[in-house]
């Protein structure tokens, strides 16, 4: 149940599945195949690596799970070592090519270039079509609640306390029972304010984030180690 958004939308429910990587189908992502605004948020780690990516429309929301950014070796006695795993990197093409680079449709999200920069550094996966929700509201700061309000207005009322709540702490916690809840939530409203009357005048004028025509030059300096520095550079 979303906590955002008052009045009519108090009593939506966001059905949300989480799915790691390794186990994702086309199928999965079936419910997205449509041109209408999907919202999409990060979940990190303490250090700033990304986790999950949460996936939502007006109906539906999808939590993919990531493996952590480096496969651990494991020792055994006097120099007897396990290689790293075998990872099973499909579910991010897929994700890549149904969702993240979709051919119909924005995707909208919240500082979205510290995101775009995460997907490409952390996960090896890029972005087309991708609008930044601050982008379009340049009266006001960057803070998640200015937005909402500026994007809202008067027309429906939100839940302030809750949405500051909501966008405080974008950790995603793999022993919190809860860790997909703000997630989703990041993920369906994003999408909300992408589908609100004259939104599409609204966001027309915000430069699409297209990560795809990154030349190789600029790919190489974005390369880890440095990704992740130029990626908190854009916050």
């Amino acid at each position: 149940m979303q906590t955002l958004i008052d009045g009519e939308y108090s009593v939506v429910k966001i059905p949300t599945i989480t799915i790691h990587e390794s186990v994702l189908k086309p199928e999965d992502l079936s419910v997205f195949d449509h041109p209408r605004p999907i919202g999409i948020s990060p979940g990190y780690s303490a250090s700033g690596t990304l986790l999950a990516l949460a996936i939502a429309d007006d109906a539906n929301c999808r939590i993919v799970e990531f493996y952590s950014a480096k496969p651990k070796r494991e020792f055994y006695g006097r120099g007897d070592e396990k290689p790293p795993p075998h990872r099973n990197l499909q579910g991010r093409a897929l994700l890549q090519t149904s969702i993240l680079c979709r051919p119909l449709g924005d995707l909208f999200a919240f500082d979205l270039g510290p995101l775009s920069m995460s997907l490409y550094c952390d996960v090896g996966t890029r972005i087309t079509n991708g609008v930044d929700i601050q982008s379009a509201f340049s009266a006001v700061n960057r803070r998640p609640l200015a937005t909402i309000e500026a994007a809202v207005g008067d027309t429906v009322p939100i839940m302030a306390e809750n949405i500051t709540t909501v966008f405080r702490n974008p950790i995603y916690d793999q022993e919190d029972r809860n860790r997909a809840t703000d997630l989703a939530m990041r993920a369906w409203v994003s999408q909300f304010i992408a589908g609100l009357d004259n939104a599409a005048d609204t966001f027309a004028k915000v430069p699409k984030i297209d990560t795809k025509k990154l030349s190789p030059e600029v790919s190489h300096l974005l390369s880890p180690p440095l990704c992740c520095t130029h990626s908190r550079m854009l916050t």
